[in-house]
């Protein structure tokens, strides 16, 4: 409630002092960054070295599993062959060996947070995650995130990335914002969604095509409505298809709405803009999906 009246207040300011107020709370977390980062080298665990795919892409696209209920239709149509396969948050329950996988969650801040992160991990083991894939934990400059729980789950499992958090208070902001993202080449560049996140990490990696999956804004996860049904119970979730139940224009999500009037689709439409002015092309991956509105479908698979 505090952060949304801030933002609030930020957004009526005007623009240079937005940026200006931006451009601080930046330089912060690169010090927390910096800080943290050596706390994880010192628990023994190492950096994500993304850099090193630029020099070794053999595949010609990258997917971005998203959680989304249009990923029931979309993910079958995906040849493993010619795909690199990013996940993120529950995407395994669908693709349990992507080539990365990127956690979110290891906080205690509240019961809320501390469900999920204890749900992801033992989910991560149940389905077999650990030994089929590379984990990655993000958002490692979040207070949400605690170090040493990090560390008690993660430590020996997986790797970190960097991350940096770009704000937007405003949708005057989004050209700025977009060009500033695609400068920052040290991890992953947030603002809003993880989705978003890994579109610019794809791009960082080398890949020339992008394909998004489940960024549907609307409607329920791909899983349905009941996270816990989905992980506790024996249920193969890589063979569920399209629910006939499901209504994608329910619930909006969280992210779309945004705050201040910038949602994810203000990002998408500039990221696809100034992507295509580098030769590098962003689709969503089913035409069920209402990113595929700002995206566009791939037109081959």
């Amino acid at each position: 409630m505090v952060k949304s009246v801030i933002r609030g207040v930020l957004g009526r300011l005007p623009f240079s002092l937005r940026r200006g107020i931006s451009r601080i709370a930046f330089l912060l977390e690169a010090g927390l960054q910096h800080w943290r980062v050596a706390r994880l080298r010192k628990y023994g665990m190492e950096e994500l070295d993304f850099l090193a795919y630029k020099e070794s892409l053999e595949k010609g696209e990258c997917h971005i599993l998203g959680s989304g209920w249009s990923l029931n239709a979309s993910f079958p149509r995906i040849d493993r062959s010619r795909a690199f396969i990013i996940g993120f948050n529950f995407s395994f329950l669908k693709c349990p060996d992507p080539d990365l996988h990127f956690i979110e969650n290891a906080s205690l801040k509240d019961k809320r947070f501390f469900d999920n992160s204890v749900d992801h991990y033992f989910a991560l083991g149940k389905f077999g995650v650990f030994d089929s894939t590379n984990l990655v934990v993000k958002n490692i400059s979040e207070f949400k995130n605690s170090l040493k729980l990090i560390r008690l789950m993660y430590g020996d499992k997986s790797l970190f990335i960097r991350d940096r958090h770009f704000r937007l208070f405003g949708v005057d902001e989004v050209d700025a914002v977009v060009k500033q993202m695609m400068r920052f080449e040290r991890g992953v560049p947030q603002a809003l969604s993880s989705s978003i996140s890994l579109i610019f990490l794809a791009r960082l990696m080398g890949f020339r095509k992008i394909v998004v999956h489940g960024l549907d804004f609307v409607g329920p996860h791909f899983y349905g409505e009941d996270l816990k049904q989905a992980i506790y119970h024996d249920y193969d979730f890589s063979q569920i298809g399209l629910d006939q139940d499901y209504k994608p224009d329910s619930g909006r999500h969280k992210t779309a709405v945004g705050e201040n009037g910038v949602g994810v689709s203000h990002l998408l439409s500039r990221i696809k803009a100034l992507f295509e002015e580098e030769g590098i092309e962003v689709v969503a991956a089913s035409e069920r999906s209402p990113s595929s509105e700002i995206l566009g479908v791939r037109l081959d698979g």
